[in-house]
């Protein structure tokens, strides 16, 4: 399979942003700091204006489906195409709902705040405030039960 150039190019920097900037929290006190980090986050992304957006997401899990880099475009605040970067061919519908949008990666790491994760690992981009790596880990010692989310190339469609 060929990638193309710009997939390849957002595929290096999705490895690259892997822990830049990121807490991990394992116990109740840090809590309130990530819930902190979160509402900067979502304040720095609302300061943007952006409705309309591109950007590639990779969910990274022990499951089924969804789990492939794919270019997410968003029209309005509302998800309009998902395709596999490696294929150009648009995700199956059924993993569609898979690929969150901004706001739906903040309600992510919010519910696992909410649900006292074990572990919560995420980096946000420092100019926008987008989350660019999420790593949940919601129960110590439980095998298989974590999500991670990859993202970056995002850019404004104007």
């Amino acid at each position: 399979m060929k990638i193309p150039g710009k997939a390849t190019h957002t595929l290096l920097l999705l490895l690259a942003v892997g822990g830049a900037g990121s807490c991990s929290v394992l116990g109740n006190d840090e809590y309130d700091t990530e819930r902190d980090r979160l509402a900067a986050a979502r304040r720095s992304w609302a300061a943007q204006g952006w409705d309309s957006y591109t950007f590639i997401l990779r969910r990274l899990c022990f499951c089924a489906g969804g789990t492939d880099p794919a270019e997410v475009v968003v029209q309005s605040g509302a998800r309009v195409s998902v395709t596999d970067v490696q294929t150009g061919q648009p995700v199956p519908a059924e993993w569609v709902e898979y690929y969150l949008t901004v706001p739906e990666l903040f309600d992510f790491i919010e519910d696992a705040i909410d649900r006292k994760a074990h572990q919560i690992d995420v980096a946000y981009n420092a100019d926008t405030g987008y989350p660019t790596h999420i790593r949940i880990d919601y129960i110590e010692n439980a095998i298989d039960e974590e999500m991670a989310f990859e993202v970056g190339g995002l850019t404004a469609i104007r």
